[in-house]
């Protein structure tokens, strides 16, 4: 068929912009190639079926909402001056992608029943766990954080809170915001650094936003 070096990424482009905008039923193959300015026949051409190239357009965005985080925390920069930034990131990502939010749940929604989507999320979570697990390890170490945090499940707790801050977002729109939630996390986290099991805190001050003081931080 007749076709152009763009058109598989046009389409990507266009699958993703459709489930933004109208959301995953009314994504039909019309709806995209009219989008993309394709023709149906491009779809079988490049990926097979249209659940495919959904797939990749699910994978695709989820990976560009995190890109900048897995930068972040692959760098050489001290674990806590990364894990602070990555913070700020989070919060600025999360104001800046809101229009990426129904894709990414839709991502999350299909990924039980699309191999595609599971794997690519999937090898996406590990990664981004894998990096965040080792900059909380690094922090157990210099005593910034109690030793009797687990590293990897500590990861899979915060990656757990912020796709329930991401659902609450959507469901519960005139709930607490995201940055309420994080202090209130990083709260409970300085509060059990200091009752938890294995004893101390970690060395030095560690002020967060949240309830507690004059300026609205807690101070560990």
């Amino acid at each position: 068929m007749a076709d152009t070096p763009g058109t598989r990424d046009q389409l990507i482009r266009a699958t993703r912009e459709a489930i933004r905008d109208v959301g995953m039923p009314a994504t039909t193959a019309r709806e995209i190639v009219g989008r993309a300015s394709a023709n149906l026949a491009s779809i079988p051409y490049h990926f097979g079926t249209k659940d495919a190239l959904v797939a990749e357009a699910l994978v695709a965005e989820a990976h560009e909402l995190v890109a900048p985080v897995l930068t972040l925390l692959a760098g050489d920069r001290p674990a806590a001056e990364r894990a602070a930034e990555a913070v700020a990131m989070l919060n600025e990502l999360f104001e800046a992608s809101r229009p990426q939010v129904p894709v990414y749940l839709a991502a999350l929604a299909a990924a039980p029943h699309t191999p595609g989507v599971r794997r690519g999320l999937g090898s996406l979570w590990v990664e981004l766990r894998t990096r965040l697990a080792d900059d909380i390890a690094g922090q157990v170490d210099e005593g910034r954080l109690p030793q009797w945090v687990s590293p990897s499940a500590m990861a899979a707790a915060i990656l757990s809170l912020v796709n329930g801050v991401i659902v609450a977002s959507v469901i519960d729109p005139d709930g607490p915001d995201h940055r309420e939630i994080g202090a209130q996390f990083l709260a409970l986290l300085l509060a059990a650094g200091v009752a938890g099991p294995g004893g101390g805190s970690g060395a030095g001050t560690v002020r967060a936003a949240g309830p507690g003081s004059p300026d609205g931080s807690v101070e560990r």
